[in-house]
């Protein structure tokens, strides 16, 4: 086969052709890059409009029932949330987990979390207890009573309820746990045993039975386990052997306590459902009384590391600072957020967490208070 000879001149023409060639390609290769790259970016920042734009549709509007119950660090540093609808929250400093019903939760209704001696953790819900080893949730129900189950002193009856509103692992190990109505439970991982059923006043009194409604318990430096009854039943003790209860007969100035604590010292408070709050120690009970006192709903407590105590109000009134004397409104709440509050605590940080009513979760990080209310979904 034969070939072409090709001049040099031929060959000069052939390579400019070829550079020629070249540059469009490149020009047409950058331009269709360069379009793919717009078209993403312009994707992206659709997708994060559109993303944006699905967080605002999916805010939640939360009611008056919608309360964050109780917080509690963890042995691990986590904290977790308790709620009345949207079940327990777990942050672990970056992320919130959410865990309901579909997760094996007993109820979404939660009032109360503890981790005991093993790091177990325990929920008090509107379905019995409920306990979480790390992988599964399992549900403990409150035995029912029996059949007639009265009071042996005035033959009426006791409500029955299978939720929980509060719960404590003593120094022994042993549980005690506050029902919605049926009293106090002593649960020693196998038995139950009722106690407080037929304490406080026959509510409503025309049904003529008795709904002793437990909302706090606490353990004191002597291993005395208290109660406080929000419907009447003012404080009971429990010394191991024997109950002592204290009423308005006593000196309390209300035998509605909502809440209770110890502080750092050992000595014991109580907040009552209308009138101010009263402190415990050595014998003797303490009746504090602010100014605008009419109605002041004391709902929990927290002391900060200068000893002062932070008191929350589960009513429309914003935190209030203790120094032992005078009580004022905390400086960091200047657009009082912080209203209707139930419970306020601490993370490992040193953070405090404030939550209550209407889904609310704050945090104050000595600096800044944050809304977290919204971001606690873990969208």
């Amino acid at each position: 086969m034969g070939y072409k000879q090709v001049s040099c001149n031929q060959k000069k023409q052939m390579i400019k052709q070829l550079k020629y060639l070249l540059i469009i390609l490149t020009v047409l290769f950058n331009s269709s890059c360069n379009s793919q790259v717009q078209s993403k970016s312009q994707s992206d920042n659709e997708s994060e409009r559109e993303s944006t734009e699905h967080l605002i549709d999916e805010k939640v509007e939360y009611d008056a029932g919608d309360v964050t119950t109780n917080g509690f660090l963890d042995k691990s540093g986590n904290m977790w949330f308790t709620t009345t609808k949207e079940g327990v929250i777990r942050y672990d400093g970056n992320t919130f987990t959410n865990f309901t019903k579909k997760d094996g939760l007993c109820s979404n209704s939660v009032n109360s979390v503890i981790e005991d001696n093993k790091g177990i953790l325990w929920f008090a819900t509107a379905k019995g207890l409920c306990s979480y080893d790390g992988d599964n949730f399992y549900n403990i129900p409150l035995p029912k009573g029996t059949s007639p189950d009265v009071s042996p002193e005035t033959g009426f009856p006791s409500n029955e309820t299978e939720a929980l509103l509060s719960l404590i692992q003593d120094r022994k190990g042993d549980f005690w746990l506050g029902t919605d109505g049926s009293g106090a439970y002593h649960y020693d991982g196998k038995t139950f045993t009722s106690h407080l059923k037929f304490k406080g006043r026959l509510q409503p009194p025309n049904n003529n039975i008795y709904n002793n409604c437990i909302q706090s318990i606490i353990e004191d430096d002597d291993g005395n386990i208290w109660f406080t009854s929000q419907t009447h039943g003012g404080i009971s003790r429990y010394d191991g052997k024997s109950f002592t209860h204290f009423t308005k007969e006593d000196g309390l100035p209300d035998d509605m306590i909502f809440s209770s604590f110890k502080d750092k010292d050992g000595t014991l408070w109580f907040g009552t459902l209308d009138n101010g709050f009263i402190s415990y120690k050595e014998g003797s009970f303490i009746f504090f009384n602010s100014i605008d006192a009419t109605h002041f709903m004391v709902s929990c407590f927290y002391q900060d590391k200068t000893g002062k105590l932070l008191i929350g109000s589960f009513r429309e009134k914003t935190i209030s600072l203790f120094d032992g004397k005078n009580i004022t409104s905390i400086p960091f709440d200047k657009d009082k957020n912080l209203v209707e509050i139930r419970f306020i605590t601490e993370d490992e940080d040193g953070k405090i967490w404030f939550g209550g009513r209407y889904g609310i979760l704050y945090r104050y990080d000595g600096k800044e208070l944050k809304d977290f209310t919204q971001l606690k979904r873990g969208e």
